[in-house]
């Protein structure tokens, strides 16, 4: 018998883990060819990985159903005995396996200790897994950290003049080019694949599961469906199921003042290294954000005018938002800044240009999620609008670009077959590990508690880290967690607090020396 079963033997009688039950079903090959279009879409060269593909039914409450092929990809463990498989989400959701695994996957595999293999898979919707794109042939297409705030413009006059109309035309436009594979999307069937893919492992048919953002909320659904199939579960950055099954996100942005603050105030602390500061002469986040208001207000002033002046307001605030979820890149925030303010790069942060052959066919697979597991929907515009007026009031520098997107939720006409919409209470058979960041400019830690109470016996595991994810924020503290977690399901004791390795213009050196 090898060593590394021995070892196995060994975990497997002191109940850590269980050896694997079956051969496994799935024929992983080497694909260096799609490897090389993944590294040369995304610019950087990542870890290699297999691949393979799943046949699992198209509609699962159809026992004649079709069958879908699944694409799936695999990174294998660093580190022996390999003690099974991760399966991991990347979130978005739209986000596909092959895009993020080669890249997320060694990050996260080494907080998990490096014994374990990573399996992702292009969910429904994304990439080539009936993928979800609303183009037509043509081609037309409540937490404070401090009193500062960017200008905003009026998300209810918005919705009224215009907004509903443009959200109503979207779903509209998704169902005329989509319905006849729409309701086979959405997170109860992708649930049902990932127990497909467990269960063709050849391992003990439990699963381990790493979710971050959207993929926490696949993570809730598995859990609630499958409580007795949980052996580990890891969410980060975590999003209240409850909340994402209305489809209106409710308080998503509630924090992302609080990463605003945050990134004014690291600028400060940073003055010799902060663009902003260099160019302004700032010495404190209340000069900043006057300076910011000062170039916003121009733009804030023109969207009245003109749908043009809208779409430059709109890309400007987004790129800003955009920029808040990775900490490492606020020096070049700030830097982009200042050279716009002087002239030197256009108004339209968001302008950047795609190549003509991308892996993902699914570009409005978010919509096409999100919005099939969305079950609050109305016929008028006077039905939603209290609900602007709340989301209105959420964030005073996000709220008027955050929220318009997810309207066409309320219009939506392709509900996900055998969507679940039971309650997300369960006892799963190990319980779930979250990890939230306090400053996470989109998913609050707040969903985190509110989804740690759901779940029997979990535990928030909270750290000080910005930005969204624990990728975005490194703590070795929440690594070494992680860690013992998967190894042998310890979990933090209630009320752990992890700090982050480094701050935002430290992570920025670090990754630049990297490079």
């Amino acid at each position: 018998m090898s060593l590394t079963r021995v070892l196995a033997t060994l975990l497997f009688t002191a109940g850590i883990y269980a050896l694997p039950r079956s051969k496994s079903t799935i024929e992983w090959k080497s694909c260096p060819a799609l490897n090389k279009q993944i590294f040369e879409e995304i610019g950087l060269v990542g870890a290699s990985f297999d691949c393979a593909t799943l046949p699992v039914p198209l509609d699962y409450t159809d026992p004649r159903s079709e069958k879908l092929h699944l694409s799936l990809f695999r990174i294998n463990a660093t580190k022996e005995p390999v003690l099974g498989t991760v399966l991991y989400n990347p979130g978005g959701p739209g986000g596909t396996g092959a895009e993020n695994l080669p890249y997320d996957g060694p990050k996260l595999m080494e907080n998990m200790g490096g014994q374990f293999d990573m399996v992702s898979f292009d969910p429904r919707g994304t990439g080539r897994t009936i993928p979800f794109n609303c183009t037509l042939e043509d081609g037309s297409s409540l937490t404070r950290r401090g009193s500062e705030v960017l200008i905003s413009t009026n998300l209810t006059d918005r919705f009224l003049h215009g907004g509903w109309d443009d959200a109503v035309s979207r779903a509209d436009l998704c169902y005329a080019t989509n319905n006849n594979t729409g309701r086979f999307l959405g997170t109860t069937f992708v649930a049902r694949d990932m127990l497909e893919i467990i269960d063709s492992l050849g391992e003990d048919g439990m699963l381990r599961y790493y979710g971050w953002s959207y993929g926490s909320v696949l993570g809730e659904y598995f859990a609630a469906m499958f409580p007795e199939r949980v052996d580990r579960m890891l969410l980060d950055g975590v999003v209240d199921p409850n909340i994402w099954k209305l489809g209106h996100r409710g308080n998503y942005l509630v924090d992302a003042d609080a990463a605003m603050q945050a990134f004014a105030e690291e600028c400060v602390a940073n003055k010799n290294n902060c663009a902003i500061v260099n160019a302004t002469g700032a010495t404190n986040a209340s000069e900043i954000f006057e300076w910011l208001n000062m170039l916003l207000e121009p733009l804030a002033h023109n969207v009245t005018d003109s749908e043009e002046g809208w779409e430059v307001y709109y890309a400007t605030k987004s790129y800003i938002y955009s920029q808040l979820y990775w900490p490492s890149r606020w020096p070049n925030l700030a830097q982009v800044i200042v050279l716009a303010s002087q002239g030197n790069v256009s108004a339209d942060f968001g302008d950047t240009s795609a190549s003509s052959e991308v892996y993902n066919h699914g570009p409005d697979a978010i919509d096409g999620i999100r919005c099939s597991d969305a079950v609050f929907q109305v016929s008028s515009p006077e039905a939603y609008l209290p609900q602007v007026e709340y989301q209105a009031g959420v964030s005073e520098s996000f709220s008027d670009i955050g929220y318009e997107a997810l309207w066409t939720c309320a219009a939506w006409m392709m509900p996900s077959k055998g969507r679940y919409e039971g309650n997300f209470t369960a006892k799963t058979k190990t319980p779930i590990l979250l990890v939230n960041g306090e400053y996470d400019v989109t998913s609050p830690i707040q969903g985190a508690y509110n989804a740690s109470r759901l779940f029997d016996g979990s535990v928030v595991l909270a750290h000080s880290g910005y930005g969204h994810g624990i990728i975005a924020s490194p703590s070795r503290c929440v690594a070494n967690y992680i860690s013992a977690y998967f190894v042998n399901g310890t979990l933090p004791d209630p009320g752990t607090h992890c700090k982050l390795d480094l701050g935002p213009w430290e992570a920025a050196n670090a990754t630049a020396e990297i490079v």
